[in-house]
């Protein structure tokens, strides 16, 4: 029995790569992040955050996320058919050609596949005599419940998780035309999970495995590289408390979801309202939060010191505990108040620099630290208001 499932697991995991999901998920973070790159560069002369950067630190997560997937879809017997995992992909694919993660979420492409399903028993016969379209109408719809109410879960978990290290500043000018600031959570990753697949070699070895009837049928095993992210702005309000507060909604919406999934098992009907619930639910999350973005905006110009829009990561000032949002006040007690004034007050600092800060909440901090030879030019931050050109050989 053991050898079995060690061959059919190898072939899941050789069949991983028949699937369009990584294709697709490695295409798209080449374009984003190569975009994104280039952006930096053109408004900042400087690129801020690696290439790539927009799915590191989510692996954790995922990978968790895909084991407790790949207990419960084995254990309780879920069956992805390949034309299933095909239309998935297709709705991955037809939402990356908008070039913006904030399709990505499973709310919208399992919810659209999921309509999918619904349309088929109503296309011409000429299209239903196909085989492929017979296996979809026969997928067991609180599959894609289920599967929504985790991966809504792991989106809340790593929008939670959201630190400065994963948005990516913007300059713009506002409606005065002023210069304003906003950042942009650009993320996305993959969660790797096993399921069932028709047409294996897998017979049941238990009574109570496995827990939903499949008939008796053999079946063999599938690695599935599921795409999730998300995109939104903050503009008017700190994205580290845009990202807890969308965080928050979305975790109380997996949990309902997950409720209605589960019920979906005894009553049928449940998994729509699952997945319209997750659908707009999931819109009606993003429609608050562009909302609370009609403030003012957070990142601005001040009267008094100079405003931080963004921190390289590993540089100087990222080792000084600097952080987005906050207002460098003084350097060495000298007052800035524009860019050439803070690096000309870096610069008769000696080996030496001590800032006074004001943090969003508007309380006063003071950081320190040595400073080298060349680090002066090299301090690692970009503020809301761009340098002019005689400035402009500071930021370097």
């Amino acid at each position: 029995m053991l050898d079995v499932w060690l061959m059919e697991f190898a072939k899941g995991i050789g069949m991983m790569f028949t699937l369009p999901f990584l294709y697709i998920a490695l295409a798209m973070i080449f374009i984003v992040s190569g975009k994104r790159v280039k952006e930096e560069r053109a408004a900042f002369g400087t690129r801020i955050f690696d290439r790539f950067t927009e799915w590191k630190g989510t692996w954790g997560t995922s990978l968790i996320s895909g084991l407790l997937l790949s207990m419960m879809a084995v254990a309780g017997g879920m069956v992805f058919s390949y034309p299933l995992l095909l239309l998935i992909a297709g709705i991955l694919l037809i939402v990356s050609l908008t070039g913006k993660l904030s399709w990505y979420s499973s709310a919208y492409t399992l919810g659209l596949s999921y309509l999918v399903l619904l349309v088929i028993p109503y296309l011409p016969e000429s299209v239903q005599r196909y085989d492929w379209v017979g296996t979809l109408q026969e997928t067991p719809l609180h599959t894609l419940a289920v599967l929504m109410a985790v991966l809504l879960l792991t989106e809340s978990i790593l929008m939670l998780r959201t630190s400065t290290a994963h948005t990516y500043p913007e300059r713009l000018k506002g409606t005065r035309g002023m210069w304003i600031g906003q950042h942009r959570s650009r993320r996305m990753t993959i969660v790797p999970f096993l399921a069932l697949f028709p047409a294996g070699m897998i017979e049941p070895f238990a009574p109570w495995w496995p827990m939903i009837s499949l008939g008796g049928d053999p079946y063999g095993l599938i690695l599935i590289p599921f795409v999730m992210g998300w995109e939104w702005k903050a503009r008017g309000q700190s994205p580290i408390v845009a990202a807890k507060t969308m965080g928050r909604h979305i975790f109380l919406l997996s949990i309902v979801i997950l409720g209605l999934a589960v019920g979906s098992f005894f009553i049928g009907v449940l998994s729509l309202a699952a997945v319209m619930i997750g659908f707009v639910g999931r819109e009606f999350i993003f429609v608050l939060h562009r909302m609370r973005e009609e403030k003012a905006p957070f990142f601005s110009s001040t009267k008094k010191g100079i405003r931080i829009l963004g921190v390289i990561p590993g540089s100087p000032a990222d080792q000084m505990g600097l952080t987005p949002g906050e207002v460098i006040e003084r350097v060495n007690a000298i007052p800035v108040r524009r860019e050439n004034q803070f690096y000309e007050a870096l610069q008769n600092s000696g080996a030496f620099t001590k800032m006074e800060v004001r943090d969003e909440w508007g309380e006063n901090r003071y950081v320190q630290r040595a400073m080298y030879e060349g680090e002066h030019y090299e301090l690692g931050l970009v503020f809301v208001e761009p340098a002019t050109h005689e400035e402009s050989v500071g930021f370097f």
